[in-house]
């Protein structure tokens, strides 16, 4: 399911997110979830081979592909600074870094998730709800606003294991998560303290007021 070409610009931030088909479940267990995060663990970065061709080679044959494709800046397509996945959508905040990396990514993460899980389940057909929506975020307050929004998707965060809250407080180590765009925006918030209050004052309450038009259709 290729995604249409975009104009993204690098010196803003998306948020980008998407659902199941008729707002179906997309993940139905552990395993789900964290084959998507580890899907979108490969592909922040360019990659000679599918993340299913890499998942099939032996350990040996997956550390000469490694050795052979180091990760660096110049393989980047994306920096990733906030996301959750709940039961039936996904969002992720995401700054780009090389020119066609988020629709790349994108595309690769929807087209190889689905594949698994069409094969888990025996299904065909789409699964995601056409291509992803796209919202740009162009100034600090907003994307923290936004960030709040993404972490405050599950009732309690404080214990949702599928989203970066617990990374942002300090208490996670997720694979996706950009340490550096991480701190700075938690530096812009005044420290990690802050940004919880921040967060915790909106738990209860509707997060997307006041930001409808980042994170609504």
């Amino acid at each position: 399911m290729p995604t249409k070409p975009r104009n993204f610009d690098p010196n803003f931030f998306y948020h980008i997110y998407n659902c199941g088909v008729e707002k179906r479940q997309i993940f139905l267990d552990e395993r789900d979830y964290q084959r998507f995060l580890d899907t979108i663990a490969y592909y922040l970065h360019d990659q000679i081979l599918s993340y299913a061709q890499f998942q099939d080679l032996n350990e040996e044959a997956k550390d000469t592909y490694r050795h052979l494709n180091p990760k660096g800046l110049e393989t980047l397509r994306i920096r990733i600074i906030a996301y959750c996945l709940m039961p039936n959508h996904f969002h992720l905040l995401i700054k780009l870094v090389k020119e066609g990396g988020i629709t790349r990514f994108t595309s690769d993460v929807a087209n190889s998730y689905t594949r698994y899980f069409n094969t888990k389940n025996e299904r065909v057909g789409n699964l995601l709800q056409g291509t992803f929506k796209a919202k740009e975020i162009a100034d600090d307050a907003s994307l923290l606003q936004v960030s709040r929004y993404i972490h405050l998707n599950p009732p309690n965060p404080h214990t949702y294991p599928y989203s970066s809250y617990q990374d942002w407080l300090n208490l996670g180590n997720s694979k996706i998560v950009d340490r550096e765009e991480r701190d700075k925006w938690l530096k812009i918030a005044g420290g990690i303290g802050k940004y919880k209050a921040f967060v915790d004052s909106k738990i209860g309450k509707n997060p997307a007021l006041g930001i409808e038009d980042l994170v609504l259709e």
